[in-house]
């Protein structure tokens, strides 16, 4: 079954470099704005504020385009590995779920699997600022 989508809460933000949608975003923290999102580049970084649903390009940036974050529900995020329903996941280094250590931010709770690395999987969002214990 593929993995879908349920927003809860969809908000549009202002993004300082390229995001590839389904793929996990934090908050720009040199942004003074407090709206601006960069691609996940860590689990252990700055906590993570959502999913992306679209890709932004640079150029697409340059002329005003914006990225599209779930924020709360459900979201379909590219998995970097095979991941379970119930896994705990966050943020690879290209912003891929991949499951949680302690001390990682949590980004959320798999509830549909992904096979392996590349393939989609659903997450119940759970980007609340928590760390994997």
């Amino acid at each position: 079954m593929p993995a879908t989508f349920n927003h809860g809460l969809v908000k549009g933000r202002n993004a300082s470099g390229p995001i590839t949608k389904k793929r996990f975003v934090v908050r720009d923290t040199t942004a003074t704005d407090g709206e601006t999102v960069n691609q996940a580049s860590s689990a252990t970084g700055d906590s993570l504020a959502g999913v992306s649903i679209f890709s932004v390009s640079l150029a697409e940036i340059s002329h005003g385009k914006g990225c599209s974050v779930v924020m709360s529900g459900r979201a379909v995020v590219t998995a970097s590995e095979a991941l379970a329903s119930g896994d705990v996941v966050t943020s690879d280094a290209d912003g891929k779920a991949a499951i949680a250590a302690t001390g990682d931010w949590i980004g959320g709770v798999v509830d549909e699997p992904a096979a392996g690395a590349g393939d989609d999987c659903s997450i119940v969002i759970a980007c609340d600022g928590s760390k994997a214990a």
